[in-house]
């Protein structure tokens, strides 16, 4: 059986368009997912290709996207070629479980992504692991917002962290963090499907939100009322052109800036209460 490749290009004004595109597309029996040089490629099995209903989710979000079929025996070739080990300083590698590499740094994740993003490819992921290096997170109780693959809250675990609660809007991704946390052997993460309104009632020490512009806006002030004084709010998932906004926004909720890094463009800032 062969697959298909979509390659789809991504506005520059819209990156968040990426995510809207992935929930569709799962939708659309695509199975997995990768971001290169501001291109979402999908995948999908080429008996379960409708190009019409493709073509109506493009439509309706005026983009078009390349295809290209992959033959069957490269598609773990290619699976592995968008899935390269990634090392975040000397701190973490994160790998997949068909990679057999060993690296010398101080901690290593395996990371399944399935549908999900968070393999530490995107810039904003990898900063928000080095942002996160630099925590004391020992016996801290934490959430992560919009976990994806949970990367960031398995890391957390491992550098301590007494109870991390990771929520995501979609099903799949909540669960592929429960299925990452289980390879990791870590038990302390409470991985749940919800919005902002589903996060539960608990003083946290620090929270992560790996998202966008406009829904971390709106969602910053719920952060901020959760946090006990002296927690730390690590953000990402916006361009370093648009960080003003984001420091108004956690301005207004009492939030003191701290720090931000960049790279590629995109930004990842600490805030502290």
């Amino acid at each position: 059986m062969n697959y298909l490749e979509l390659s789809i290009e991504i506005p520059r004004s819209n990156p968040s368009l990426s995510d809207i595109l992935v929930a569709f597309l799962a939708e659309q029996n695509f199975d997995s997912f990768s971001e290169e040089n501001g291109k979402l490629l999908a995948y999908v099995a080429e008996d379960k290709y409708v190009r019409a209903d493709v073509d109506e989710i493009l439509g309706q979000f005026g983009v078009e996207a390349s295809v290209k079929v992959i033959p069957q025996e490269n598609w773990n070739k290619q699976w592995e070629e968008n899935f390269s080990p990634i090392v975040v300083d000397d701190n973490l590698a994160i790998k997949a479980p068909f990679h057999s590499e060993t690296f010398n740094t101080k901690h290593t994740i395996v990371i399944e992504p399935k549908m999900s993003f968070g393999t530490g490819h995107h810039a904003t992921t990898s900063m928000m692991c080095r942002l996160i290096a630099e925590l004391d997170l020992n016996g801290k109780t934490g959430l992560d917002m919009g976990c994806g693959t949970g990367i960031l809250a398995i890391y957390a675990s491992i550098l301590g962290a007494a109870k991390i609660y990771a929520i995501d809007i979609d099903e799949w991704a909540y669960e592929n963090t429960e299925e990452n946390a289980a390879r990791n052997g870590v038990g302390n993460i409470i991985a749940s499907q919800g919005d902002v309104e589903d996060i539960p009632e608990v003083d946290y020490d620090f929270v992560f939100a790996n998202i966008n512009l406009n829904i971390l806006k709106k969602q910053i002030p719920t952060y901020a009322r959760l946090m006990k004084k002296n927690a730390v709010l690590l953000l990402s998932g916006f361009f370093l052109t648009e960080i003003d906004q984001i420091k108004q926004v956690c301005a207004d909720c009492g939030l003191t800036f701290a720090k931000c890094i960049s790279e590629e463009e995109w930004t990842a800032c600490v805030f502290e209460k």
